[in-house]
């Protein structure tokens, strides 16, 4: 009788972990998430909408020998998803990868839509995304924004905007560099020293009361951090070599 009492017990333990699994939230936007690679994310856009106009670009670093400018070689820096036909029309998804040397990993994604059809209150969508994602970590008033860091027990690096807590202090489509800005963030005590620590954070941005389009930005800090501190220790290493190899071309004139 014990020994079926243990069977029963780990057969109840076991149904709980699973239900407790498939309660967990899942961090994805349609499907796109975090660290997925190019050929990943053009499934889930497919997967998501066939009928999306996909542009795929290309970035690269600037560096100098010290006269003149020089880049590395180029690699993919983001995927765009458009639902208009217009070269012009605003991408519905934006999709962000990591530089070289740690190239290909997706560090962030923005979603930018209009609702079609009867357009749900801000009560209605934020019930909709709890549902989706769990308890928010910071909402706005009259849930207008929803921030969530994921996973439990990281910390969260990018400060909330005063009096505005469930909105984006960054876009990766801004001008503002996210390297740059943790950099200042760290002096200013507002992110740690190992940014290894750092949470992911989703942000939806719902707007009025009522749901005629919305936005969303998914940010990986962790994964970024290391990904842009290694291209900068690339670029630092190529530039100086540039340099040493300008210099060893250098010749005097006759004095």
């Amino acid at each position: 009788m014990k020994r079926t009492r243990r069977v029963i017990t780990a057969v109840a333990l076991s149904t709980l972990s699973a239900a407790a699994i498939a309660q967990q939230p899942s961090f994805d936007i349609v499907g796109l998430r975090l660290g997925m690679t190019e050929s990943d994310v053009l499934a889930a856009l497919k997967a998501h909408d066939p009928s999306l106009k996909v542009t795929t670009y290309q970035g690269a670093f600037s560096y100098s020998d010290g006269m003149q400018q020089l880049k590395t070689p180029v690699f993919l820096s983001r995927i765009e998803a458009r639902t208009g036909t217009g070269s012009t029309s605003k991408p519905a998804l934006a999709v962000y990868f990591t530089p070289p040397p740690q190239a290909g990993k997706v560090w962030a994604i923005e979603r930018n839509e209009k609702v079609s059809g009867e357009p749900p209150t801000v009560q209605q969508y934020a019930a909709a995304l709890q549902q989706k994602y769990g308890t928010p970590s910071a909402v706005s008033p009259q849930s207008a924004a929803l921030a969530w860091d994921f996973p439990a027990g990281q910390v969260n690096c990018i400060p909330r905007v005063p009096d505005r807590p469930g909105f984006p202090a960054f876009r990766p489509s801004g001008t503002d560099d996210l390297g740059f800005l943790l950099r200042l963030w760290q002096q200013r005590k507002l992110a740690p020293a190992d940014l290894s620590t750092c949470a992911s954070r989703l942000h939806y941005v719902l707007g009025s009361a009522i749901v005629t389009e919305f936005s969303a930005v998914m940010i990986d800090v962790a994964g970024f951090a290391a990904a842009n501190a290694a291209a900068m220790r690339e670029v630092a290493a190529l530039e100086e070599r540039a340099r040493k190899l300008r210099d060893s071309k250098g010749q005097v004139p006759k004095l």
